[in-house]
């Protein structure tokens, strides 16, 4: 069956030409039911993830660019509906108020600071014309006037690769002026993705409603989570985040990982599969690995026979 005509416009003017962004679209009813059904629950599964892996402690949360509310259902449902929730939109909605976000850090109305702070499917629909360095200032200024000390600011954006690499120009940028990056990064110097253009980075999770977990499909996502502290647990160098799909060739099984060292391909010869680095052929793209010990190969890091696997997160 194919996608309503409303649907279509959805993504066609999100992914395609790009038509709707920067425009207040979810004033038009049709398009906000349908961004409702089709964009919110991927948001939700996102958030979902995020929060099962990073630990936050949150009473009070922005939600900059609320749209339909996702992101306060996610906030709700992880945090509990004691938290002081406040959300921003351009386009006016139950609870909403009524900001344009391009307008300075801080937007009208917005008092006070957040232990949380949300913009997802924000940076990228801002307009075609906001420039990196104009988003990478626009996330500095959250977090210096919206955040508490130990605040966390989560942004989301699409897995394809224009907005992926679109957030990890802003990861680079923020993280030169002074902020740092509690999670997917274990790498603290400029993302290695963006070496190549072909390159990018992103998530994956599983959808919300369980009709959809049971049809197999999946949630792509790219996501940063940053902190005005650094994170004060020691990465150890062996410790990877999975950042592909596994590459499969004839009589090996390949995965990039990022880690302390950067981006490294990680690399298991069919022959030397043992229940030692059984886990290896288990992972999935976001989990953290730990691997004990390995081998160098080429430009890979070798898993062997005697090398211990282990998944040391799997967020569902």
């Amino acid at each position: 069956m194919g996608r309503s005509p409303p649907i279509r416009s959805i993504h066609k003017g999100l992914v395609g030409a790009r038509a709707l962004v920067g425009s207040p679209y979810l004033g038009d009813p049709k398009l906000r039911r349908a961004y409702d059904d089709e964009i919110a629950p991927r948001t939700q599964a996102a958030l979902a993830k995020i929060f099962a892996e990073v630990p936050i402690r949150v009473t009070r949360a922005l939600d900059l660019g609320a749209g339909t509310g996702a992101v306060g259902a996610a906030i709700r449902t992880r945090f509990g509906k004691t938290v002081e929730l406040v959300s921003v939109d351009q386009v006016a909605g139950p609870g909403i108020v009524v900001a344009d976000l391009r307008r300075g850090a801080r937007p009208a109305g917005v008092s006070g600071r957040f232990d949380l702070v949300v913009a997802a499917h924000l940076l990228n629909e801002l307009a075609v014309s906001v420039d990196i360095e104009a988003r990478t200032q626009l996330v500095v200024g959250w977090c210096e006037e919206l955040l508490t000390i130990g605040g966390t600011c989560v942004l989301v954006e699409p897995a394809l690769r224009e907005t992926s690499r679109g957030l990890l120009a802003v990861r680079d940028g923020v993280v030169a002026r002074g902020l740092h990056v509690v999670a997917p990064c274990f790498w603290r110097g400029p993302c290695p993705a963006l070496a190549r253009e072909r390159d990018w980075c992103h998530d994956t999770a599983l959808p919300s409603t369980e009709a959809a977990r049971r049809g197999g499909q999946r949630v792509d996502f790219s996501y940063l989570v940053l902190r005005h502290a650094p994170v004060t647990e020691a990465v150890a160098a062996n410790v990877w985040r999975v950042v592909s799909d596994p590459l499969k060739d004839k009589g090996r099984l390949r995965f990039f990982g990022c880690g302390t060292a950067g981006r490294v391909p990680l690399m298991r010869l069919t022959r030397d599969r043992s229940d030692r680095n059984r886990a290896f052929e288990d992972v999935r793209r976001g989990d953290v690995i730990e691997i004990a010990a390995s081998a160098g190969a080429g430009d890979d890091l070798r898993v062997t026979a005697d090398t211990a696997v282990s998944v040391r997160r799997h967020p569902s």
